[in-house]
């Protein structure tokens, strides 16, 4: 699942609500982010399939022994609330589906991540010579890995826009192990992210997490550098032009340019868009509670409901909140009715309406 530290946690709460252990909520806030599709793919072209499948590994012993020790130290499991799960799965030609998944759902998702991980490593490779840190024997062995570990706490970034940060880490002279302890630890104990799954699940299935994904890491990260697996690629200048492999890297990079741009300006249109609108608009503000949005495919199945709706104005739809803000004309409670219709027809539950800012 295209899942990032951020998105799975509200999907994880919703496995939760259909009556998932808390050990299985745990292994799966361990596991996915670091075994998505996007996060797999964009690992194993930037670092290599060594470290992509190191990467997996990994996540896969922790998110099992992670999911164990919570089921084993904690009590009962709680009854399953009776909530919709995400929306049944999207109609229409096969190759349709194809390209709006992979790119309407899937790379819009995570465009702007990969722009700045792509922007902070082009920093590191700018401010720092090739192979710098490698001068320093000490980031070789546990102080490597824990510099690593202490660098991604303070920094928000999810499981795909930590790929190329790591690559410019590698290039500088970091060792690919501690690279693998960015890759799995910066994530899952940033700031953020750490404050989130507390306040969800507990103080004890949150030190559970923590130190599960802190040792798992570190432990795979001692082993791939005792495996001295080099990524070359993070140090080649490039393939010549005139072959097939650069021609074909060169196409991937526009490709991946123009989706970067193109999603960026859209997205940018539609906010100055929804600022003018909102400056000249006389209608009033609602927030819909909305149950069964678990992920941004939930989201973008309910703003697309949403706009097709006469006197509506979508302002922002958050599965992690569970909330739908909106913008009616004054005293329109049949548009008001008919957005709410919108919602449940689209697969979820509207709880409550409350007057929004």
């Amino acid at each position: 699942m295209p899942l990032c530290s951020c998105g799975v946690l509200p999907a994880a709460l919703s496995l939760k609500r259909d009556g998932a252990s808390d050990g299985a909520v745990t292994s799966f806030l361990i596991s996915t982010p670091q075994t998505g599709v996007d996060s797999i793919a964009v690992t194993w072209g930037v670092l290599g399939l060594p470290v992509a499948a190191a990467k997996v590994v990994a996540a896969f012993i922790a998110g099992v022994i992670g999911g164990t020790l919570v089921d084993r130290t904690g009590g009962a499991v709680e009854p399953p609330l009776q909530t919709p799960g995400c929306a049944d799965s999207e109609q229409g030609p096969f190759l349709s589906r194809i390209w709006n998944y992979s790119v309407g759902t899937i790379f819009r998702d995570i465009y702007g991540w990969i722009a700045i991980g792509i922007g902070v490593s082009a920093l590191i490779t700018v401010l720092m010579e090739p192979g710098q840190l490698a001068d320093y024997p000490i980031l070789g062995g546990p102080v490597g890995l824990l510099a690593a570990l202490a660098l991604g706490i303070p920094l928000y970034v999810c499981s795909v826009a930590s790929v190329p940060i790591a690559a410019g880490l590698i290039y500088a002279g970091f060792p690919v192990g501690s690279a693998l302890v960015f890759l799995m630890a910066g994530p899952a104990t940033n700031a953020a992210t750490m404050g989130a799954v507390r306040r969800a699940l507990g103080g004890r299935v949150f030190l559970i997490y923590l130190l599960t994904v802190i040792g798992v890491s570190m432990a795979a990260g001692l082993l791939l550098n005792s495996l001295e697996i080099s990524v070359s690629g993070v140090h080649a200048h490039g393939h010549g032009t005139g072959s097939l492999a650069g021609i074909a890297a060169a196409a991937a990079s526009a490709t991946v340019i123009l989706g970067i741009l193109w999603f960026g300006l859209t997205d940018a249109s539609m906010f100055l868009g929804k600022l003018f609108a909102r400056g000249g608009n006389s209608g009033s503000s609602r927030v819909l509670r909305v149950e069964g949005m678990s992920c941004a495919g939930c989201e973008r199945r309910v703003r697309e409901s949403l706009e097709a709706v006469p006197g509506v104005t979508v302002k922002s739809v958050s599965a992690a909140g569970g909330t739908v803000a909106v913008t009616v004309g004054s005293g329109d409670d049949a548009a008001l009715d008919q957005a709410m219709k919108a919602v449940e027809s689209a697969g979820y539950r509207v709880t409550g309406v409350k007057d929004g800012a």
